[in-house]
């Protein structure tokens, strides 16, 4: 009779410790899903383009730029962090200084950096994302951005055999609702942006 019981406590102890380690998988799971990558900074610089004088369109860049990337295919979720320096502006016209009209147009003195930020991602019946839902930071001013997502894809470069993905990120914004007035209405207050990403799993 003893011995009954003593096998009944073994069998409610294993029970207990099972459901201890299954409990525990199921919170891990999620953590364990989500991949973090970092943006090769070479191939995803941001360029943007805007009507000057209602006649031409006339584009620049910032030739230096970061970011990072946490991904999680399964559940639909992630988020993205992305940082430009607006003193690396590149508008064509050769080496900027704090004096240029572009130098003046970012006030890039006082605001040193353009940051996007984005906990939202949505994603297509392909499992591929298709816009991401965040706020830009631009001139001190920070308000909601969707930003569309094509031609999303994950795979190995097979360059370097590293697991990357990769996307063309575009938006279009009024840079007036940013207090961005200078040069209007010579410069177009809707401006284009584009930004092709590149990252790669850590």
């Amino acid at each position: 009779m003893v011995g009954f019981w003593m096998l009944c406590r073994r069998a409610i102890l294993v029970g207990r410790l099972f459901g201890v380690a299954a409990l525990s998988t199921m919170l891990a799971g999620p953590a364990l899903a989500a991949d973090r990558y970092t943006m090769d900074s070479l191939h995803s610089i941001p360029v943007f383009e805007f009507s000057h004088l209602g006649v031409t369109t006339q584009s620049g860049r910032f030739d230096k730029a970061k970011g990072t990337v946490v991904l999680d295919l399964v559940a639909h979720n992630g988020s993205v962090n992305y940082e430009v320096e607006t003193a690396t502006l590149n508008m064509g016209y050769g080496t900027e200084t704090p004096d240029s009209p572009g130098y003046r147009l970012f006030d890039v003195a006082r605001f040193p950096k353009i940051i996007f930020r984005s906990t939202k991602l949505i994603f297509d019946q392909n499992n591929a994302i298709v816009a991401a839902k965040g706020e830009l930071s631009l001139l001190g001013v920070t308000k909601p951005l969707t930003v569309q997502v094509n031609r999303f894809k994950c795979s190995v470069n097979p360059m370097n055999k590293k697991k990357m993905c990769a996307c063309e990120v575009t938006a279009t914004i009024k840079r007036s609702e940013f207090g961005m007035v200078r040069y209007l209405p010579g410069i177009s207050d809707e401006v284009t942006i584009s930004v092709p990403v590149e990252a790669y799993k850590e």
